[in-house]
């Protein structure tokens, strides 16, 4: 009797599936991860703007500057290019290089400016990646957060003196630091961030110290 049922019904099932469109299910709110969250969670506004508006940013201030210095910004290669970011950007913890190009007004007449290599590091802790500057005037440190397949987002702050890890995000706007990191080659990584409301950008240049010439 059970089959005799469905046999009867299957006719008028296939039917109506022949006429009735297929209901979408949209969804209101997306899945995060727990670092996903914990970072917007955590960023004030303006500085989450900037980071949404960053590829409007990051192009205006480019075209801007290679009207003066377009062969300076080729030579940088994907360091500087906007869609150069490719998978896998989670950097090993250690000692890096780190090389800061700063583009946009805030570099001057010439647009650009590049700083010679200081030395940065990278450590796996409780709450996850850590990024501090260890050397140099410009010393931002804080916290890597891993967003979607191609980047983390980074939220820190300047500190007072090199090895001064004391000032966390939010406490004091004016030194607060939001920017990516991407992996841009082999054994190659950036942190972008934009500068003055998002007049220029730093780019700080990833690469990792031999072990022979690690600071200890």
């Amino acid at each position: 009797m059970r089959w005799l049922v469905f046999a009867t019904v299957l006719p008028w099932a296939l039917a109506a599936c022949a006429t009735t469109p297929h209901a979408t299910v949209s969804l209101d709110t997306e899945t995060l991860t727990p670092a996903e969250q914990a970072w917007r969670d955590t960023i004030v506004p303006s500085d989450q703007a900037l980071i949404e508006d960053l590829p409007s940013i990051w192009t205006h201030v480019l075209t801007t500057a290679k009207k003066r210095s377009g062969k300076a910004i080729d030579a940088e290669g994907p360091l500087l290019q906007a869609d150069a970011a490719l998978d896998h950007p989670a950097l090993p913890p250690g000692s890096y290089w780190c090389r800061v190009v700063r583009i946009g007004s805030i570099a001057g007449r010439k647009q650009i400016e590049s700083f010679a290599p200081k030395f940065c590091y990278i450590r796996d802790e409780e709450k996850g990646l850590s990024f501090t500057k260890q050397s140099g005037s410009d010393l931002p440190a804080g916290y890597l957060y891993a967003d979607g397949t191609q980047r983390y987002v980074f939220l820190g702050a300047r500190q007072d003196a090199p090895g001064d890890v004391s000032l966390g995000y939010g406490i004091d706007h004016d030194r607060d630091v939001a920017g990516v990191v991407e992996r841009v080659g082999a054994f190659r990584w950036r942190l972008v961030a934009p500068r003055d409301g998002g007049k220029g950008i730093d780019v700080y240049e990833l690469t990792p110290v031999p072990a022979d010439l690690q600071p200890s």
